[in-house]
């Protein structure tokens, strides 16, 4: 719980995923303090309560580094997103300056085109 906690508050787990996390291990802290759901636990020998306790910690911890890995994802794709809008943001700005730009050349050259045309002969 402290783990997913910390890693939200350092910006590497999303608040979804922390809030999973965290939600599992109020789930596995009370199931190890209450008598009734770890009963069970006084049925198995301690070499296979040993060997259950390793491989739900190697899956917990899978489990946790996929999480992670999935929120940096997330975290990544939403930076994306905002660069390009960002970039389309801008590339309306300059399409609309070069519509502009394209305007005043226009009308440069309409004007040139009669100053041309009434000029006189002789000068150049």
């Amino acid at each position: 719980m402290c783990a997913s906690f910390w890693y939200h508050s350092v910006r590497k787990m999303t608040v979804n995923l922390a809030v999973i996390w965290a939600i599992l291990g109020v789930i596995l802290v009370v199931i190890g303090n209450v008598p009734v759901f770890s009963s069970w636990a006084r049925l198995i020998s301690v070499e296979a309560g040993l060997g259950l306790s390793v491989v739900g910690a190697v899956g917990l911890w899978g489990g946790f580094q996929l999480s992670l890995l999935a929120s940096r994802i997330t975290m990544k794709n939403q930076e994306i997103a905002i660069q390009v809008s960002l970039l389309i943001q801008e590339n309306e700005k300059l399409i609309q300056q070069l519509e502009e730009l394209a305007d005043r050349m226009e009308k440069y050259e309409e004007k040139a085109a009669v100053r041309d045309q009434y000029a006189e002969p002789g000068r150049s």
